[in-house]
């Protein structure tokens, strides 16, 4: 198998929301620069308890309650993916996901939509890569920037069981969202590290609503492993994001906002033209709004084919 130049792993929720209806992420070529097709699944659990009256987190509802109470929710998302090549330095990436959003409140069902998400698409641009340059081994660098918007078609008028859903339970956000990635990658020989950056401007979306805006970075070490015809790619390092305050009729949301610090570990494994990743995130550290659920931990698994 022809050396591999390995890319960034960038999550996106969002990372940049307090769910994961729009996450992005941008996960490592099984074959550097080459068109793929992939299908990623993301997880995102939130759990923790939430106190008497107010306004619960997005301006979703307003509620009334006399006691703490006990609230889950947990984002999936099965997305399509595809990133074309138009030669050596610049790409254009497309995603279509389909969500289930669930919610639980001291354990029964508050709210579980399926439905069709919010697309987005990305271009990315190679500014630098020292790959070619020479015979001689030597450190590689790479530094990748990006630029993209999300596309609001996934619904924001879901009910379930008769009642109103607050924004961030909705399949879609009714919102046009610009994204901006940048990517640094270092490598020598089989170990390498990289610095990737992502951000998330929202706009207002449907009931003058406008989510948070969004900024994540993830920083990880990796060493590639030749088994035979495969090659395994672990991975460690930490992943934070930072969510701001949520606006209504275009003043800030009492209660939201929230900034998550998360353990990162990860491998991808390539065979041929195939490769399979997976991700687990644990949060280690937070401070949110008080009507902010807690995030616990994220996952990502997915499979990709690169064309030749």
């Amino acid at each position: 198998m022809k050396r591999l130049f390995l890319a960034a792993a960038l999550l996106s929720a969002p990372p940049l929301l307090a769910c994961d209806v729009c996450g992005l992420f941008l996960g490592i070529q099984p074959k550097d620069r080459s068109t793929t097709v992939g299908l990623f699944y993301r997880f995102r659990q939130l759990d923790g308890m939430l106190g008497t009256a107010g306004v619960l987190k997005h301006g979703g509802h307003s509620a009334t309650t006399t006691a703490d109470q006990h609230y889950t929710e947990l984002y999936q998302v099965l997305e399509l993916r595809g990133d074309v090549w138009f030669g050596p330095r610049f790409a254009v990436m497309a995603s279509v996901p389909l969500v289930n959003n669930y919610q639980g409140v001291d354990g029964y069902a508050r709210a579980d939509l399926y439905g069709v998400g919010d697309p987005f698409v990305l271009a990315r641009y190679v500014l630098a890569n020292t790959r070619g340059l020479s015979d001689v081994p030597r450190t590689v660098h790479r530094f990748t920037v990006g630029l993209g918007g999300k596309v609001p078609l996934g619904a924001t008028d879901r009910t379930w069981a008769g009642q109103e859903v607050g924004h961030d339970l909705q399949p879609g956000t009714g919102s046009w969202d610009g994204l901006a990635s940048a990517e640094y990658l270092v490598r020598r020989q089989r170990w390498g590290g990289s610095l990737a950056v992502t951000g998330r401007l929202n706009s207002v979306g449907a009931g003058d609503h406008r989510m948070g805006h969004g900024l994540s970075a993830t920083a990880e070490g990796f060493h590639q492993v030749p088994i035979g015809a495969f090659t395994l790619a672990p991975s460690l390092g930490l992943y934070a994001e930072h969510a701001g305050m949520d606006r209504q009729n275009d003043g800030k949301v009492p209660g939201t906002g929230a900034n998550t610090l998360f353990t990162h570990v990860g491998s991808r494994v390539w065979w041929r033209n195939w490769m399979v990743t997976v991700n687990h995130q644990y949060a280690v550290a937070r401070s949110s709004g008080e009507w902010m659920i807690p995030n616990r931990q994220r996952a990502i698994l997915g499979i990709t084919y690169a064309f030749n």
